[in-house]
């Protein structure tokens, strides 16, 4: 009777050791499958966030562009309207009527 005791107290022991190392694997297989993705997760968002930043700059550079193409247009204006104010308003010592040209 001793023995039948003793035999399976050791297969009861057996068992749970088993099971409890199972556990323990399947334990950290899964924490390991959590930190893959929990990683691949952060790079989408890094990368999604590269790109909104990449896609904001350019549109910083486009309106910067837009906005100095627009000063030379309204230079341009100026300076022509200036020439313009100027021709054949000039005397000969090189000033207007109004004193607004010089040569």
């Amino acid at each position: 009777m001793k023995l039948i005791k003793g035999i399976f107290v050791i297969a009861v022991l057996s068992v749970l050791t088993f099971s409890c190392d199972q556990a323990k694997k399947e334990t950290a297989t899964d924490a390991a499958n959590e930190a893959v993705e929990a990683v691949e997760t952060a790079a989408d968002a890094t990368a999604e966030t590269v790109e909104e930043g990449a896609e904001a700059v350019e549109q910083a550079v486009d309106s910067v562009a837009a906005d100095a193409e627009k000063a030379v247009d309204s230079a341009k204006v100026m300076a022509d309207g200036a020439v313009k104010k100027c021709e054949g308003k000039c005397a000969k010592d090189g000033k207007s009527c109004d004193g607004s040209c010089k040569a």
